[in-house]
């Protein structure tokens, strides 16, 4: 096992949270060593666990490999909006797709909110299309699946590059939360599966990954929503097993994971 694991497994023992880890000054960048991109945003989970995924989307555009649209008028009172909701956005608009849209599962669609302007990802099944367009009513689109028209465009061949760094956010969220309390079967399993994520990383070239490693992505966002799942859960005494804003704090990021694999395919994959 890993250094840090048995650490964290020590602390869990005794009922203590890991060890804090101060978050670094910058984020990593695309062409980082995946093991690092992952280390360096586990300790950002840890030590701020809403923030440090916020921080990655405002960065970084992850949708930007997508197939794009947009609005399909340029009229300031019929631009696509979305207001926000709890967890998410509600959006409606209308949009035109890019030529590269044909046949594309997963489209990211720009919007204005109040603070700007956003990307929401949503499969493309979820709106109405026709000749003169794409249109979406009111529909949820949570957080996980939005972001930042304004940040960094990653490219399709930085897709492990954004695995990483999501995987690595969520274990140092979801440790942080199971440490609030004491060890568990759950924290074990965490564990164990970070550290074969992590094995798999160290050895994986930055933009290509290698062939397993998006099956090791997959599963190892199966068990951190599992660890999330089970402390959304009630104590004998009625009350919130972990505290509701730590829950909270990682339901992006959950989210994000849970389609990660699909919504940024491997590059090989990508490519074809």
């Amino acid at each position: 096992m890993h250094s840090q694991g048995h650490l964290a497994l020590a602390d869990a023992a005794r009922g203590t949270a890991p060890r804090e880890r101060a978050a670094p000054a910058r984020l990593p960048a695309p062409g980082t060593p995946l093991d690092e991109v992952f280390t360096a945003c586990e300790a950002r989970g840890h030590a701020r666990p809403g923030a440090a995924w916020a921080d990655f989307v405002g960065c970084y555009h992850w949708a930007a490999p997508l197939p794009g649209a947009e609005p399909a008028d340029d009229d300031p009172r019929t631009v696509p909006w979305a207001r926000p909701a709890d967890g998410g956005h509600v959006l409606s608009g209308e949009w035109r797709f890019a030529q590269t849209a044909r046949g594309a599962r997963w489209v990211a669609l720009p919007a204005l909110v109040e603070r700007g302007r956003m990307m929401f990802v949503v499969r493309r099944t979820q709106g109405a299309e026709g000749v003169d367009g794409y249109r979406l009513r009111e529909l949820f689109v949570p957080d996980g699946l939005t972001s930042s028209a304004g940040g960094t465009p990653l490219r399709s061949a930085d897709a492990p590059f954004a695995w990483a760094a999501a995987a690595g956010t969520a274990f140092g969220s979801a440790r942080r939360l199971l440490a609030e309390g004491r060890a568990t079967h759950l924290a074990v399993l965490l564990e164990r599966e970070r550290d074969a994520l992590y094995d798999r990383l160290r050895k994986a070239v930055p933009e290509g990954g290698d062939e397993h490693l998006a099956e090791r992505v997959d599963r190892a966002a199966h068990v951190v929503r599992e660890a999330y799942s089970a402390c959304c859960g009630e104590g004998p005494d009625g009350l919130p097993l972990r505290p509701a804003s730590l829950v909270a704090a990682g339901a992006p990021l959950s989210q994000f994971l849970r389609f990660a694999t699909e919504l940024l395919p491997p590059p090989r994959a990508a490519a074809r």
